[in-house]
């Protein structure tokens, strides 16, 4: 964060570079073990920034469902505008507000003699401007501490913190900060928001933060930002949707990965280890050489050292790499991608057939397209399907499709509806008609009728399509397979190119490679 600070003294950038940082998240850094809300709903990224000039299409385009945006002493070119969130508002995406001042950085070389009436004066002024800006009164407002504050310091934060809850009430009063100052501010009650940075925090996360911020410096459109995860669904948004309910792509789990499991993201892992100094061989087999490399790259990163590579050591393994880059990291995302289909060469010569497959990949997932692997993309790429096992393929759950939905899969849905007998168009839009039909198949197949295509609704309505099979069951498959980016065409025709598509498929996630739509590889395709 740091916008407004010109001062001479090390950044947190700086160092973070020099204590090898957490090269996050593949996204160059996305680390964080997710609260158990965000994980059940997916997980969704922001982005934070300080240049006014990155446009709030750019912002959307990429796939970002929300953006944090500056306030401060007027005048500041950086501070949000109501022009810039009205467009912001437009685009579908969520607003965070969040005071930041010389101010507080000044503390560093003294803490005010009265730190109260500073925190009431920063949330005059951080309210005013929200409010012109649009934010509603019932929004809360984040207030940094962009540095590495000190316990000595504790007491007078206390102090500052009751000031900001004098002028906008303790339950709108949030900080953006560290573990241990986001720890101390809600244990004693301070804020009810918390907007934790990777930095200054030892590998540690408060689960009462509702934002993370999990890498710093990453582009967007050319312009520099800092990317932000959400924790809950409610994270003090305002504006567009944003957040857990609405805009942004939303990312799959990381996955973990264990000693004894074997298949092509355990072989990505090893060249990410690589990649970071490791003397072992990618073969794809998790076995004790790869455990003790985990072991060292946890240690040397501040994980918690237990050999697996989880959510915190996926996000400190990956870097960014793109048209250009060569090496172990760009062989990891290469074996990857050809989990995909896509065939590519490991040769770790990231070129025009790489970028092809990266922006192919991207299309298909709903990612920003700009053939970078970076943190959305690496997460997408690690956490969709199943890339490692250790006996017999776990497909994903059935996922949940109710009224109001749209998409891929309530297309699918729809088109096997069809295929029991139901009258209904299969446009992607789960409204009365679809709805009406879910009930109707649901009590005729003695179902709980409740209207939503779950579980034991997906399993009842699919049915094994294969080379030679016709119909809206096969048009179900073939927009299914087109979500993994095979380019079907959805004719209802199982030809040669649908028998390859769904090889592929099946040869991506470890599944029987038959060309077979049947129960195990339409669940791994719906629930993918």
């Amino acid at each position: 964060m740091n916008q407004f600070d010109d001062s001479p003294r090390l950044s947190r950038r700086r160092l973070l570079t020099l204590a090898g940082g957490a090269a996050v998240a593949s996204v160059a850094g996305i680390g964080l073990a997710q609260s158990a809300s965000a994980a059940a709903a997916g997980t969704v990224y922001g982005i934070d920034y300080s240049d006014a000039s990155l446009t709030a299409g750019s912002v959307a385009a990429a796939g970002y469902g929300f953006v944090c945006r500056y306030l401060s002493w007027l005048p500041n070119s950086k501070v949000l505008t109501l022009s810039e969130a009205q467009a912001l508002t437009a685009a579908g995406l969520g607003i965070v507000s969040n005071w930041e001042s010389d101010g507080l950085q000044s503390w560093q070389n003294s803490v005010p003699s009265d730190p109260f009436s500073q925190g009431a004066g920063h949330a005059t002024e951080a309210q005013r401007q929200a409010l012109a800006d649009g934010m509603p009164a019932t929004r809360p407002i984040y207030f940094s501490i962009d540095f590495d504050l000190q316990p000595s310091m504790y007491s007078a934060l206390n102090s500052y913190f009751d000031g900001v809850a004098s002028v906008i009430g303790r339950s709108r009063t949030g900080a953006y900060a560290g573990y241990h100052v986001i720890q101390e501010l809600f244990n004693n009650g301070k804020i009810a928001w918390g907007w934790q940075t990777y930095a200054w925090s030892g590998g540690n996360w408060d689960s009462r933060a509702q934002l993370r911020q999990v890498q710093n410096d990453i582009t967007v459109a050319g312009k520099g930002a800092d990317l932000d995860q959400a924790m809950a669904a409610d994270f003090g948004q305002w504006g567009g949707k944003g957040g857990g309910g609405g805009g942004g792509v939303v990312l799959p789990s990381w996955p973990n990965i264990t000693d004894g499991m074997s298949g092509p993201s355990v072989q990505a892992a090893q060249y990410l280890l690589r990649y970071h100094g490791a003397s072992i061989t990618a073969d794809g087999q998790f076995g004790p050489s790869t455990l003790a490399a985990t072991q060292s790259f946890q240690s040397a990163h501040g994980l918690g050292v237990d050999g697996q590579i989880g959510p915190l050591t996926w996000s400190a393994l990956v870097v960014q790499v793109q048209e250009g880059s060569s090496g172990d990291d760009v062989r990891a995302a290469q074996v990857e991608l050809n989990r995909f289909g896509y065939g590519l060469g490991v040769d770790g010569s990231f070129g025009s057939g790489t970028d092809s497959a990266a922006r192919a990949f991207q299309s298909a997932h709903g990612l920003g397209v700009d053939g970078q692997v970076g943190p959305q993309t690496w997460q997408m790429l690690v956490g969709t399907g199943s890339g490692a096992s250790g006996g017999g393929t776990v497909a994903p759950p059935w996922p949940n499709v109710i009224d109001g939905d749209t998409g891929s899969n309530v297309q699918a849905a729809q088109y096997l509806l069809r295929y029991h007998g139901a009258s209904i168009s299969a446009d992607g839009q789960f409204g009365p008609g679809t709805l009406a039909a879910a009930k109707s198949f649901q009590s005729a197949h003695g179902l709980g009728v409740d209207g939503q295509i779950g579980p034991k609704t997906w399993s009842a309505l699919v049915v094994q399509v294969q080379q030679g099979s016709s119909g809206d069951d096969v048009r179900a498959a073939q927009v299914e397979l087109n979500k993994f980016g095979y380019g079907l065409t959805v004719d209802g025709s199982f030809g040669s190119g649908t028998t390859s598509a769904a090889r592929a498929f099946q040869s991506a996630h470890g599944l029987g490679v038959d060309g077979q739509v049947g129960p195990q590889t339409w669940q791994m395709l719906v629930g993918s």
